[in-house]
């Protein structure tokens, strides 16, 4: 439904992206994670249309965005960061008005309004001036005017930002019953959004795609390996035995959960870590009592992957 191609985007002298290529499937909803500055508004920007790429190319339902934009948008339902909504006008007259611009049949608007507001859950306010309304619920307008025209694919910038915790709630579980008809593509800095609301996740870095999983593979894809281990010694003689091991590229201290033995979380990228590791407790005439495999949660996940100290790698394309 929607497919970068290599895309990238220049101001002046500036690469804000660099290279990016990925595609949402139908039905699919793709998270799209990233630090302030990393490019994730520049990259909702491209995909929207809303700014020409510099190189590659956006397609929409196989259309082509740069060149013809009004065809691609049709299949498309935008909501910015900031809900591009008239302040002065009543919810049921901005939808109509908003119904005109992208061409809903006036036999089918008034019915296709009322239909929206029922699904956001507005229909209340429908004769409330927006000005009128909490931020919630002007985020569900915004969001119903996305839905207007009954667009394929739903492209959500920062949905619940400013949100309080009730109206976060309510608004992802709004997203997710999306999901379940047209492709959803969500910007968010709340990671815990993203694991409860996508199947898949992107992470932009400096204007680079540094990983496309699926939420439950994101751990494991962040640490390249990571073992939970605890051996029979203390902690001062075991951490610098750990530390010299080649391929250890973390080591996290842990609580105790046995008397006499030390807990560590050892990251690694060598495949012979673990051999090493057991040989080195061998030699010191130790014991090693637990080798577990472990993986990052998506935070630990999100900050290894975004971090300045972690080597930028192209991105695998996840499955669409």
């Amino acid at each position: 439904m929607l497919q970068l191609q290599n895309v990238t985007k220049r101001y002046g002298d500036k690469t804000a992206l660099r290279n990016i290529s990925f595609q949402v499937g139908e039905g699919e909803v793709l998270g799209l994670l990233g630090r302030n500055g990393a490019g994730k508004s520049t990259l909702m920007n491209l995909a929207t249309g809303y700014l020409p790429c510099t190189e590659g190319t956006v397609l929409v339902g196989g259309i082509d965005m740069t060149q013809e934009p009004r065809k691609a948008k049709r299949h498309m339902g935008y909501l910015p960061e900031q809900p591009p909504v008239y302040d002065t006008m009543a919810v049921a007259d901005y939808l109509r008005f908003v119904g005109k611009i992208k061409g809903v049949p006036r036999a089918r608007l008034s019915e296709e309004v009322d239909d929206i507001c029922e699904r956001v859950g507005i229909t209340r306010m429908r004769n409330s001036l927006i000005r009128n309304l909490s931020k919630g619920y002007r985020q569900r307008v915004g969001i119903a005017q996305a839905m207007l025209g009954n667009p394929e694919l739903l492209v959500l910038d920062e949905p619940t930002a400013g949100l309080d915790p009730v109206q976060i709630v309510e608004i992802r579980e709004l997203i997710r019953s999306f999901g379940r008809s047209r492709t959803v593509l969500i910007s968010s800095h709340i990671l815990a959004e993203i694991a409860e609301i996508c199947e898949r996740v992107l992470i932009i870095r400096e204007g680079e795609l540094v990983a496309d999983h699926k939420v439950e593979e994101l751990g494991k894809s962040a640490t390249g390996g990571m073992l939970h281990v605890r051996i029979t010694a203390g902690t001062d003689r075991c951490r610098p035995v750990l530390e010299a091991l080649p391929g250890l590229t973390g080591l996290k201290q842990l609580r105790a959960r046995e008397t006499g033995a030390a807990d560590f979380e050892c990251t690694y990228t060598d495949s012979a870590f673990r051999q090493k590791l057991f040989d080195a407790v061998a030699e010191n005439g130790w014991r090693l009592l637990l080798m577990q495999p472990a993986e990052a949660n998506i935070e630990e996940a999100f900050l290894r992957l975004t971090s300045e100290q972690s080597p930028i790698e192209p991105a695998k394309e996840g499955t669409p």
